[in-house]
């Protein structure tokens, strides 16, 4: 009977690490701040240039520092405020994590690590009832490898669909805002209408005191 006893608890402790086995613990899920990680204290440095329409002729033009400064609540929920502006924008932007999406205190919905098929934002400007320009974003499901002078890193794009009546809206331009796991903002790109070429930021260096894993 002891024999029996003793073999039964090792089969038990042999079925349970089967068990085990065929069930692993699942991964953390992936949140939209592991893509900006949204703390006090958080900051990225970016080189800021201009760039003709071939976008290989670039001309430096000054370094931009975003820093998370402090949280506050706006409409009942908590932002985050971020000092240094965007790309053409150098007043402080208000963002937090909506749902897994990155939006802005005016609603606008900046990123997403999930949704890859709906158009984040979408805009066509007329003029005397012509339509000039249309543009939207989106998401793209594959990631891309964007080379900046902090170094390589792998990124997901909101990319930036635009179209002109020059072309008769046939050929697309595009920009991007590009964001890393675990690092955050890497690139960012801005389009002129008029010649399509226009300004880009590239990450320098950055300092997460915290990271919201």
């Amino acid at each position: 009977m002891k024999r029996f006893l003793i073999s039964a608890f090792v089969l038990s402790i042999a079925l349970t690490a089967c068990k085990n086995n065929d069930n692993p613990d699942p991964l953390p899920a992936h949140t939209v701040s592991d893509y900006f990680p949204l703390a006090v204290g958080n900051m990225w440095v970016f080189d800021v240039s201009s760039c003709d329409s071939t976008w290989t002729d670039c001309t430096y033009l000054r370094t931009d520092t975003n820093h998370i400064t402090k949280d506050t609540l706006i409409n009942a929920h908590i932002y985050y405020k971020i000092e240094g502006g965007d790309l053409i924008n150098p007043k402080p932007v208000f963002i937090r994590d909506s749902l897994d999406y990155l939006i802005d205190s005016e609603g606008n919905i900046l990123f997403s690590d999930k949704d890859f098929e709906t158009r984040l934002s979408e805009e066509y400007i007329i003029s005397n009832t012509d339509t000039l320009f249309h543009w939207y974003t989106q998401m793209q499901e594959d990631e891309v490898s964007i080379q900046v002078p902090m170094g390589s890193f792998n990124c997901l794009d909101n990319q930036l669909s635009f179209f002109r009546w020059k072309e008769n809206f046939e050929t697309e331009f595009n920009g991007h805002s590009c964001y890393s796991e675990g690092i955050g903002p890497v690139y960012q790109s801005a389009l002129l209408a008029s010649n399509t070429g226009g300004f880009k930021r590239e990450l320098l260096s950055y300092e997460l005191l915290i990271i919201n894993k």
